[in-house]
């Protein structure tokens, strides 16, 4: 009767090991590299990333999470508002100061509009007239009038932008009468000077 002699590194699990080239110690062997579709959010932890384990194949935009932006506290209540500071260049503002009140009792300045010009002509017209009394008489007074009749059309041309109209009237008036007056005197003197030239020749 023959015994049946098993055979060493033939059956078994180390032949089966040995037949496909596993020795059993894991000491000599590299951990595999991450694949991209390995990598999740979830299996990143601060703790596994290392420099040796984050490759540019690894990273995917999927795997990467956009950081929320920075939020400041809200103030608590009863805090007033607060403006934003001015970016650094920017000159500094101040307020301006509000526009003092009158005190009580006193009025308000009135506003005055600004004044119209003068027409030069009724002013030369009016000097005139009253030179025409001074200096002399008549010829003085008929430019006068002459000037007063221009300075009069341009008033009504300016439509109140031009001023002048008591000065045009001042200067006809005196102008008149002088003109008025000294006609006069001629008047009377003249007949004058015929009764004596009558009365000298009755005489005779």
């Amino acid at each position: 009767m023959t015994s049946a002699t098993p055979r060493v590194g033939t059956d078994g699990p180390g032949a089966r090991g040995r037949a496909s080239g596993y020795s059993g110690d894991m000491s000599d062997q590299t951990p595999s590299e991450p694949t991209p579709g390995s990598v999740t959010p979830e299996s990143v932890t601060p703790e596994s990333v290392t420099p040796e384990s984050v490759t540019p194949e690894s990273v995917t935009p999927e795997s990467v999470t956009p950081e929320a932006p920075a939020q400041w506290p809200a103030p608590p209540p009863g805090t007033p508002a607060q403006w934003p500071a001015a970016p650094p260049g920017t000159p500094a503002q101040w307020p301006a100061a509000p526009l003092a009140a009158p005190p009580p009792g006193v009025p308000a300045p009135a506003y005055y509009p600004p004044s119209s010009p003068t027409s030069t002509n009724a002013v030369i017209a009016f000097v005139l007239s009253i030179l025409s009394w001074a200096v002399c008489p008549i010829i003085p007074a008929i430019v006068a009038l002459v000037l007063a009749a221009s300075a009069q059309k341009e008033i009504a041309a300016g439509q109140g932008r031009v001023q002048g109209g008591g000065l045009v009237t001042a200067a006809k008036i005196i102008s008149w009468i002088n003109i008025g007056f000294w006609a006069a005197l001629l008047v009377i003197g003249a007949f004058f000077l015929v009764l004596a030239a009558v009365a000298s020749a009755g005489g005779v």
